[in-house]
């Protein structure tokens, strides 16, 4: 009878560490990174980062950018009239992205009021 080989994301990949062992922050940090396969690197990620610096005001505070994805910009916004704002300014905000990232192709944004 053939043995089952398992696949998938091994979870003990790690050397697992004892509670008296002190853990520094940027290895935990790194690790995180790591395990979920995060490039610090990556253009896309550095918008979800910075989104806000390099968008400016006035969304600074009520918008953050929740995500990217095939084109689309995912964003959260504190109430509707923020998001009505950002479609109203959405070729604006494009044309910054575009300006700091050439190489992210981003054809639409969606915005959503995260329920309270």
């Amino acid at each position: 009878m053939a043995e089952k080989v398992r696949t998938g994301r091994k979870k003990d990949m790690y050397k697992r560490l004892s509670p008296e062992d002190p853990v520094s922050g940027k290895v935990f940090f790194d690790q995180v990174l790591e395990r979920h396969d995060i490039d610090l690197g990556d253009p896309v990620n550095q918008l979800v980062m910075h989104f806000t610096s390099i968008v400016g005001l006035p969304f600074e505070g009520h918008v953050r950018c929740t995500g990217y994805r095939n084109g689309i910009l995912y964003l959260a916004c504190d109430n509707k009239s923020w998001g009505q704002l950002v479609h109203l300014n959405s070729s604006e905000i494009k044309k910054k992205i575009r300006g700091v990232f050439p190489e992210i192709e981003l054809k639409k944004i969606f915005t959503r009021v995260p329920t309270t």
